[in-house]
């Protein structure tokens, strides 16, 4: 049987979205108790319980449209109260409970294709980042040695997330060992319909010209905006750690919707 605090721990890890719902004040008669807690995933199921019921039924309906607007509730559920003013559930307990919905949002997912020199860099300093991080690589022992990855994928680039979950809205870097392998990557992400946030790639000026002009004969309404080729802001600066340190910095300001200027006036 799951345990609930086991379940809120992989949520903190980052990989998982899930609503809290906990029973902070009852009042009067009812099924449940001031402390009790259900865990609602994105499908409805759950872990734990809040009473049963139809109170808990609404709160799992709750929960399910929280996820849509990522926010925080707190709400008074009345059973047959009749001097409360909060939402009435049909009971006829005779009482009251106020629910506090805690939305726990999945980390952002990030893949990087390529586990050599600069996707090292990355997964090292994305340690210390909100990201979920996924290496993908056709070396075993490049792998092994790589630190930082939440997730370590061994198979062909552009075959490895064949049959692997995508998250949407997340950021790719390609920064495999052979330009083929590179476009092969490019033009696979731009084909799944996977609604990445971001693509950046390790290029030179020729090469970005090269692999946008066969992704556009091969995909001719792929969205370039978030195509960044070549990767990163231009902060200078040629070894492994630091082109990773340009590729993130452009990566969160993609993410929080800024331009990477100089914040002095």
């Amino acid at each position: 049987m799951k345990n609930i605090y086991g379940e809120l721990l992989e949520l903190s890890r980052g990989n998982l979205a899930g609503v809290l719902v906990t029973v902070v004040k009852k009042t009067g008669s009812g099924p449940t108790a001031a402390g009790t807690k259900m865990l609602v995933y994105p499908d409805g199921s759950i872990i734990g319980t809040v009473g049963g019921g139809t109170i808990e039924k609404m709160a799992i309906e709750k929960a399910i449209r929280l996820f849509k607007v990522h926010e925080n509730c707190l709400e008074e559920f009345t059973m047959n109260e009749p001097e409360s003013t909060g939402t009435p559930t049909g009971m006829l307990c005779g009482g009251t409970a106020t629910l506090f919905f805690e939305y726990f949002a999945p980390k952002n997912h990030l893949y990087i294709f390529g586990a050599g020199h600069v996707g090292k860099a990355l997964a090292y300093h994305l340690k210390n980042l909100d990201y979920f991080v996924t290496v993908i690589d056709d070396r075993k022992d490049v792998l092994d040695q790589l630190e930082g990855a939440n997730e370590k994928i061994l198979g062909k680039f552009e075959q490895a997330l064949e049959n692997h979950p995508v998250a949407e809205n997340a950021y790719f870097i390609i920064a495999t060992y052979q330009h083929k392998y590179d476009g092969l990557v490019l033009n696979r992400i731009y084909k799944s319909g996977w609604n990445p946030k971001y693509v950046g790639m390790v290029s030179s000026r020729n090469k970005q010209k090269i692999l946008l002009d066969r992704l556009k004969a091969e995909v001719p309404d792929a969205d370039l905006d978030k195509c960044y080729i070549p990767v990163g802001l231009d902060i200078g600066g040629g070894s492994p750690d630091e082109i990773a340190l340009s590729i993130l910095a452009e990566i969160q300001a993609v993410r929080f919707g800024k331009t990477g200027g100089h914040l002095r006036g």
